[in-house]
């Protein structure tokens, strides 16, 4: 009997911490949603706009000059579109998110003055992107990246990127094709990783990359057009937590070649051997392996590259496709590519940024001369500079269409 009891007692005490319901739950309508931020630098005569909630005593001159603008998308509760149309959840004319924006020393500091405006507690749990402008983006972003890193609510499948000019303008902007501008925003981002023309690299990438002693973070590179497009006009590479350079957008298809990133997205135009005609190439499917090996003290780094793809588009209808200029066709692309792959390389090392991660491979494969040679990121940043590469593309064109002449 007494076990029975004792049974008893015991499923009471398992079901009691589940029966304690929603004790510090917060409504949504009480929460300040906050979809999207941008970053940008602000100028030392802003200051008098932060509320000094957090300032003991006034800031000195030197420390004005750190001062950071942050600008937020703020979801309205009941203004969040539903469905298609201008249905439930769009009443006509009213704007789905809020904009605002706050001043501060630190994100802490910005987002705690912003706070200060508002009734509603911020919350971070949908943030969806992260714009950072070039101009802060250039001085550096490690406070900004230890904010993010330590906050829980935000989550590692976050797209942060870098805007040419002001972030501020592309949190205002006003794009036709979504109601909601962050959720243009992402479908720019994310349907250009899914046809092949942006790797993903999201927030969790950026810092795993940023975090590894062989390898540096890259992320997209913006820019805002007039009629509010946004163009990945390609990618902003770092260095210790500083971006020091930029890529063109067809050179993030040369990213993705040498990192065996699919599918293939990119276009180039060429010219038919032995003709003036224009034809489209297209990239479809890439292949690539990457070995690494000690020559004369030094790295020296093997890059085989398989670039299939399809001939889109020839701009003369009466010039024919045959075998033969067909295969001077591949070559001449194999030709340009492998210059325009040693030029991309030879930048990110001028820069001693190696956003390939070649250091990793490094550090897999020949890991006794790391230990006594390389040993850290910084010694790896000076040592990408004087590496040497061997690039080889190959080119194969699978399709021409569904006739020839």
């Amino acid at each position: 009997m007494w076990q029975n009891l004792i049974k008893q007692i015991l499923v009471v005490v398992l079901i009691a911490p589940l029966l304690t319901g929603c004790w510090d739950r917060l409504e949504i309508e009480d929460r300040a949603v906050i979809l999207a931020i941008g970053i940008d630098k602000a100028n030392p005569e802003d200051e008098k706009e932060s509320s000094n909630a957090t300032h003991i005593l006034k800031p000195d001159a030197e420390s004005t000059k750190g001062l950071i603008r942050i600008t937020v998308q703020i979801a309205i509760p009941g203004r969040i579109p539903l469905g298609t149309g201008g249905g439930v959840g769009s009443p006509t004319g009213q704007k789905p998110v809020w904009v605002l924006s706050s001043i501060g020393y630190t994100i802490e500091d910005a987002l705690m003055n912003l706070q200060q405006q508002l009734a509603d507690k911020l919350f971070f749990g949908h943030l969806r992107v992260i714009v950072i402008s070039e101009a802060l983006a250039r001085s550096g972003i490690e406070n900004e990246n230890d904010f993010f890193r330590r906050q829980p609510q935000v989550r590692r499948t976050v797209w942060m990127v870098v805007s040419k000019g002001n972030a501020a303008d592309i949190m205002k902007a006003n794009p036709q094709l979504e109601r909601v501008p962050t959720l243009y925003l992402l479908a720019t981002l994310e349907h250009a990783r899914e046809m092949g023309k942006l790797p993903n690299i999201f927030l969790g990438v950026f810092f795993s990359a940023s975090s590894a002693k062989g390898q540096e973070g890259a992320v997209p590179y913006l820019d805002l057009k007039k009629e509010s497009n946004i163009e990945i006009a390609g990618m902003a590479y770092f260095r210790n937590d500083k971006m020091v350079g930029t890529t063109t957008a067809l050179q993030i298809g040369h990213y993705m070649a040498i990192k065996e990133i699919n599918p293939g997205g990119y276009k180039v135009l060429q010219k038919m051997p032995g003709s003036k005609t224009l034809v489209i190439f297209k990239s479809t499917h890439r292949k690539s392996r990457i070995t690494t090996e000690i020559k004369d003290g030094k790295v020296h780094t093997i890059i085989k590259c398989q670039v299939e793809g399809d001939l889109a588009e020839k701009s003369n209808e009466n010039v024919l496709i045959t075998k033969e200029n067909l295969k001077e066709l591949e070559q001449k692309i194999q030709k340009d590519a492998n210059i325009g792959f040693g030029k991309f390389i030879a930048q990110t090392q001028k820069d001693g940024s190696d956003i390939f991660g070649f250091g990793e491979y490094v550090r897999a494969t020949q890991p006794a001369y790391w230990n006594r040679e390389i040993k850290t990121k910084e010694a790896w940043e000076e040592k990408y500079k004087d590496m040497s590469v061997d690039v080889s593309i190959s080119v194969k064109i699978r399709r021409i269409g569904t006739k020839t002449n």
